[in-house]
């Protein structure tokens, strides 16, 4: 989810992303990254959340082989961490756990948190799941 969250962003220019540490040992508590990200004058601080069930699917409950996925994103200002805005996505069935999924998940939640597609149920094509709202660079004459 990091690293698709990261391609996204970029590819819609906002360049300068800081990533801190996954390794649990280093992590730093919610309070200390608000008070980093307000040091570092950053516009807010992206917090990713995957949820995997094995029940609860709109269409089909429990998930036997399957998952119930969904991904939420939420933007939270620096030093008060007030949610600003927020995007979740997820499939009404039970799905298998591979990184195109959830990488589609991230992409939708993401375009659903910038206003660049409505929530709700929206069928998209997996080719066009990380587009939305992407900006192609002005070719050069």
């Amino acid at each position: 989810m990091t690293k698709t969250t990261e391609e996204w962003l970029r590819s819609h220019h906002d360049s300068h992303v800081l990533v801190p540490s996954q390794n649990p040992h280093q992590a730093l508590g919610r309070e200390a990254l608000l008070a980093l990200a307000g040091d570092l004058r950053a516009d807010f601080v992206l917090l990713l959340e995957r949820e995997e069930l094995k029940t609860g699917a709109l269409i089909e409950s429990p998930c036997d082989a399957g998952f119930n996925l969904s991904v939420t994103v939420r933007g939270l200002l620096p030093g008060n961490g007030e949610t600003v805005f927020r995007g979740s996505a997820y499939y009404p069935h039970c799905v298998e756990r591979t990184h195109e999924i959830v990488k589609n998940l991230t992409c939708q939640a993401l375009a659903t948190a910038w206003g660049f597609r409505p929530s709700g149920q929206l069928e998209i094509p997996s080719s066009l799941a990380c587009t939305a709202g992407q900006i192609t660079p002005a070719s050069i004459r």
